[in-house]
């Protein structure tokens, strides 16, 4: 039975060995198959085909050196590579026949390397034989548009030569060589070495462009150069000798018949730099050229704008001077005036002194360019500044003049407000007085009777100062403002003096009904009795019967106060 079993065993074992080693034989020849389609690929390609082609064109020289590396390269393939792959694959088939399916694999393996490898250079053959085929008709598109741009720039030298100046010789010059390099192009083209062609026509083509931007440009800088420069320097050179020699004119550190003479210089240098097409030196001088001419256009107009601005505001400011002046004086005359009936701050007439010296100084340097300009020798531009810096300086000096007169006339205003006070503080004395002794009080309190004597002494030493020849706003105006605040305090201490004797009354009043019950009622009534008639501390006295009342009857002295208020307000209506 055990003999039976193992017969089994080895028997499925064998089925199972069997089988696998048929899938794996299996699965290595589908690999082998698969790489032999990709070696029959690579081999059907079309190199061969286009190696042909490329030799019907009768290639030379670079062109043909090119191709045959090419060529090479691809007999190399059919020599080597592809007799490679053959042998590899026929050994990854030999070997799996055998069973020896590890080193099938690394034949596949290296088959399949080979391939890819072989497939790439045989892309790069391909794309580089393709571009020999294209490389006659590539060139030959190129070259006409060259050739196009070169007639163009042909028939300008030849209708337009008037227009290129001094340049003319040069540009017919270049135009020869690019002749030369056109029939070198079409040699190379013609005996078939295009690739040399194709680095020609580089060199043709930046010719090209290059003449042409120059054919394109130089007309215009010839154009600034030969005529509008020239035409510019001749119109400055007038101009100088009209605003010099005939009107007179004077230019702060004259230097523009030297700088014009600098400019011509400028332009004999961009006429050698025409002759010579180097455009871009030309370029960048003749905008140094036109910013130098604009310069000196610009300092002759300033000049004429400046004595157009001069002749206007001559007239105005010699006006505005002698108003400036003549007010001052009359402020002299006012400070002096008024100074008589008041102590003026000495601000007052240092201000007035220091603007007399400006508007002297003004005076001087107006008289001082009217000179010049009489005798011909002013710079009207630095006249017409130091006019409006003048005139900004008068305009300051103007300003001052009213600020000062405003407060001269300020202290008439302040003395008429300052004695008007005056009777108001006399007249709240006086019913202040009338009031106090309308309540008929028993007396008044020491401190109180201080602040109104000192307050009515106050008022009258005011009026005393206000009376003098000589016043003194400023002190005065403090007094004042004392003398309110005093009559203010006093009519407030007043209000309160009457208040608190009339409510200590009425509390008197109202605590009698309550003085038999609560001995301490009668205590607080003869206290406050004692404050009121003997001492006229009337607030103390309020103070006394006030709290002892609230003891009794809380809330009392509200109401009793509130009462007083009410009647009180209805009294004053």
């Amino acid at each position: 039975m055990e003999m039976e079993t193992v017969l089994i065993v080895i028997i499925v074992l064998a089925v199972a060995a069997y089988g696998t080693g048929y899938f794996m034989k299996k699965k290595h020849y589908q690999t082998i198959n698969n790489l032999e389609q990709q070696k029959f690929d690579l081999m059907d390609t079309s190199v061969a085909e286009t190696i042909q082609n490329v030799e019907i064109l009768s290639l030379t020289g670079q062109t043909e050196k090119n191709f045959e590396q090419w060529k090479d390269k691809w007999k190399q393939i059919e020599l080597t590579a592809f007799p490679d792959i053959e042998n590899l694959l026929f050994d990854a088939e030999q070997t799996t026949d055998r069973f020896q399916l590890i080193k099938a694999g690394k034949s596949e393996s290296r088959s399949r390397e080979l391939i890819e490898s072989t497939k790439n250079k045989i892309k790069e053959i391909q794309l580089a034989l393709n571009e020999l085929l294209k490389s006659e008709e590539k060139n030959s598109q190129a070259i006409k548009k060259v050739e196009e741009m070169y007639q163009g720039i042909r028939k300008k030298l030849l209708t337009q030569s008037f227009s290129f100046g001094p340049a003319l010789d040069k540009l017919e010059k270049k135009l020869t060589f690019l002749e030369l390099s056109f029939s070198n192009f079409f040699e190379l083209t013609s005996s078939g070495d295009h690739i040399e062609a194709e680095e020609v026509l580089k060199k043709v083509n930046y010719e090209t462009k290059e003449l042409n931007d120059a054919v394109t440009t130089i007309p215009s800088l010839v154009k600034e150069i030969s005529n509008e420069f020239p035409a510019q320097i001749q119109e400055l050179k007038e101009g100088y000798h009209e605003l010099k020699d005939v009107q007179h004119f004077v230019f702060l550190g004259d230097t523009l018949t030297s700088d014009i003479a600098e400019i011509e210089q400028d332009i004999e240098q961009g006429e050698k730099l025409i002759k010579q097409c180097e455009t871009e030196k030309v370029e960048k001088l003749n905008s140094i050229i036109e910013e130098k001419i604009n310069h000196l256009y610009d300092v002759m107009e300033a000049e004429i704008s400046a004595r157009e601005a001069v002749e206007k505001e001559q007239p105005i400011l010699a006006k505005l001077i002698e108003f400036v002046n003549k007010r001052n004086q009359q402020l002299l005359i006012e400070i002096d005036r008024v100074s008589q009936s008041y102590t003026l701050d000495d601000t007052f007439s240092q201000q007035t002194k220091d603007m007399q010296e400006q508007i002297e100084e003004i005076q001087l340097n107006f008289e001082t360019f009217n000179n010049g300009i009489e005798k011909n020798q002013a710079v009207y531009t630095v006249v017409a500044e130091s006019h409006a810096e003048d005139s900004e300086r008068l305009a300051q000096i103007e300003e001052k003049q009213e600020k000062l007169i405003k407060q001269l006339a300020d202290l008439r205003e302040e003395e008429t407000e300052v004695k008007e006070k005056i009777d108001d503080f006399e007249f709240n004395m006086r019913g202040i007085k009338r009031y106090i002794e309308k309540q008929h009080l028993p007396g008044l309190p020491e401190e109180y009777l201080d602040l109104f004597f000192v307050t009515t002494e106050r008022i009258e030493k005011l009026a005393k100062e206000l009376n003098k020849l000589k016043i003194d706003m400023t002190e005065i105006k403090k007094m004042c403002e004392m003398c309110e605040d005093d009559v203010e305090l006093l009519i407030d201490k007043t209000e309160e003096i009457v208040d608190s004797a009339i409510l200590t009354e009425y509390m008197m009043q109202y605590a009698n009904r309550y003085r038999n019950d609560h001995p301490q009622i009668g205590e607080a009534i003869l206290e406050s009795n004692e404050l009121f008639n003997k001492e006229f501390q009337y607030k103390e006295a309020l103070e006394i019967i006030s709290t002892a009342l609230e003891v009794v009857e809380p809330g009392s002295f509200k109401k009793v106060e509130n009462q007083y208020y009410e009647e009180k307000s209805r009294t004053a209506k």
